[in-house]
Parts: C-alpha cells; sequence; structure tokens
C-alpha cells in the first residue's frame, strides 16, 4: 500500500559534470542549492546581487550584467534609484545586503559584483533560475505616471509603489528576448534550468500566493518547450506534492527545511549529475563527514593516524577527479597535526 505519490524528475539529456561553472539566481530557493553545489565542490556563483523574487527582476539585471564587461550599462541603470533609509544607502533593483552607509562607496562595490558576474557568465556551463513570485512593485513616478519595475522596495511607503501580478504574455516575450540573447552570449551555449521555489509567499495569502506560482509554474512549461537548452527541474512539485506533509518545513511553516532540501537535493544529483560526479559525490561525502569531526584530544595517535588516512583519501579523490582540494588538505594540516 502506497501512502505518498513519489516524484521521478525527467533526467537531463546534457548531463552535469564536475568541471562546469553553474550560476544560481533567484529566489532564496537558488541560494539553498546553490550552497549544496558549493559544499560538493562544484564552482558555483550564488545570487551575486542577492535574493531576488520575481523573474523579470532577475533576467533585467542579467541583461545589463552582459551588456558590458566594465558593468557600466548596469551602473547606469542603477543609478537614479539609489535610496537612503536609517542613515544606510539601498538600491531598488538589488537586495537589502547590497548596501552601505557611504553612496559613493556602494556603487564600486556594485561596480565590482557586475565585472565579477560578467566573467563568471561568460565561462558558464549552467544557469539555474528560481522562480519566487509572479507578484512584483512598480516605482511610482510623480502623478503615479512611468511605472518603473523593480526588485526591492527597502521598506518604503507603500503609495510610492504598484503592486501587481506579472503579465503572463509580457514575462513570455521578455524571456524569449533574454534566452535567444544568453544563447550568443559567452564561449559555449549555456544550459538553462528553472525551478518554482516551494517557498510559499503567505503575506500575498493563500489564493493569491496559488494564481502566483501558477503563473510561473505555466511560464517555466513555455520556456522549456520553446528552447531546447532550457530545462524544469520541480523542487515545487517534490515539496508539495511529493513530500506533501509540515514535517518538512521549518517552524514557520513556509521554507523547507534541511531534510526537504536533502531530499531535492538527492533528486537532483541523481537525475542532472553524470555517473563519475554522483561516484566523486559518494565519495566525497564520507570525506566531508570526516572533515566535520572534532576529536576531544587530538594528539593521540589514533586520531593522529585517522588525520593521515584522511589526507591519503583526500589525495586520491583530488587525483581521481582532477578536483582541487588544496584547502581541506591544508585546514588537516594546520588544525590536526604537529608537524
Amino acid at each position: 500500500m502506497k501512502f505518498r505519490t513519489e516524484l521521478h524528475p525527467i533526467s537531463l539529456q546534457k548531463k552535469i559534470n564536475l568541471s562546469n561553472k553553474i550560476v544560481t539566481m533567484g529566489s532564496c530557493f537558488s541560494e539553498n542549492i546553490g550552497q549544496k553545489l558549493l559544499q560538493n565542490k562544484f564552482e558555483t556563483l550564488i545570487n551575486p546581487f542577492g535574493v531576488i523574487f520575481n523573474p523579470l527582476s532577475v533576467i533585467q539585471l542579467l541583461e545589463w550584467i552582459i551588456e558590458e564587461k566594465n558593468g557600466d550599462v548596469l551602473m547606469d541603470n542603477l543609478e537614479n534609484f539609489y535610496i537612503q533609509h536609517d542613515e544606510v544607502w539601498y538600491n531598488y533593483h538589488l537586495h537589502s545586503k547590497i548596501a552601505s552607509q557611504d553612496k559613493e562607496e556602494l556603487k564600486p562595490i556594485v561596480k565590482t559584483k557586475a565585472k565579477q558576474t560578467f566573467e563568471f557568465l561568460e565561462k558558464a556551463d549552467t544557469i539555474i533560475l528560481t522562480f519566487g513570485t509572479a507578484f512584483m512593485y512598480e516605482l511610482l513616478g510623480e502623478n503615479g505616471n512611468n511605472k518603473i519595475p523593480i526588485s526591492n522596495c527597502h521598506k518604503q511607503p507603500k503609495n510610492l509603489f504598484n503592486k501587481k501580478l506579472i503579465d503572463l504574455e509580457i514575462a513570455k516575450v521578455k524571456f524569449e528576448h533574454f534566452i535567444k540573447k544568453i544563447n550568443l552570449f559567452g564561449e559555449k551555449e549555456q544550459q538553462i534550468i528553472i525551478t518554482v521555489s516551494p517557498v510559499r509567499h503567505l503575506k500575498e495569502g493563500l489564493v493569491e500566493n496559488s494564481v502566483s506560482k501558477s503563473i510561473l509554474r505555466v511560464l517555466a512549461h513555455f520556456l522549456t518547450e520553446k528552447f531546447e537548452n532550457v530545462n524544469y527541474f520541480p523542487s515545487y512539485e517534490l515539496v508539495l506534492d511529493d513530500l506533501r506533509d509540515y514535517r518538512f518545513y521549518e517552524s514557520d511553516l513556509l521554507h523547507p527545511n534541511a531534510q526537504a532540501i536533502e531530499y531535492i537535493w538527492r533528486k537532483f544529483s541523481e537525475n542532472y549529475f553524470d555517473d563519475k560526479t554522483q561516484l566523486f559525490l559518494k565519495k566525497w561525502q564520507k570525506i566531508a563527514s570526516s572533515l566535520a569531526h572534532r576529536p576531544f584530544f587530538p594528539n593521540r595517535k589514533s586520531h593522529q593516524d585517522f588525520i593521515q588516512k584522511l589526507i591519503s583519501d583526500i589525495e586520491k579523490v583530488k587525483k581521481e577527479f582532477k578536483i582541487e582540494l588544496k584547502e581541506e588538505i591544508e585546514f588537516l594540516k594546520n588544525n590536526n597535526l604537529k608537524l
């Protein structure tokens, strides 16, 4: 007798491997996946401009970034959108973690991030975009005219903004333009993976959240049908339909907990990584578990033998998979061995 409906994601035709450079952008769920990739030794760039919830703001930032290596196009478009709140400067197009008490100090920080993102994207193999919500905000001009889409309100008065659901047909057109543009950018054609965040936006209301997620899911489906290099990973369905239980949420009942994230990661890695990468993950998990061990008496011979074997295991994995693990070896030598 079955008590749940298990979901089996469709495998990627072009599998991800350890040599791939991966960019993750979008809602906070993109950070969950991004951190998992980093922990497992993938070269990954995670939300360089912070969490961005609505997908149109995500691709707007990316378009500005790839138009100019030095970040000048991005900087020009951000210029009129700096705002000061409680003695701190922010920008309406960026997350609140991109901030400074000095406006002129904030600008070079943003420009450096733009340049770094451009250079990473130029060589990237895979871009993972996580759609968080279809609700977006527009900054109102004088008399309510000149509505300008933004990413973040930064706790400014509500009367400065117009809140609305993105128009699905307009979103389709904008994404088509973006994907055609990104396909011509960089040293190779990037593989794009779209996922809808399983985090519910209850501040909008349950009914409104359902409408929002529906728009995002239809948009994702349209893009996967339209472009061969666009794929959909069902993180939303894995949490809402497969796990389907509040025990897989944090105490706020909104965000997936560590157990749910681990389950999604397993589904992702099983279906999206090539065989050699999956073999590496199995070996790396054992090493990572050993690296996390903190002995009460590190000078004991048994522990020193354990460390020497662990260094040997790391060297073997490094050689077998041609991956850089110098940091881990140096950590063991500096913190556990008396050399």
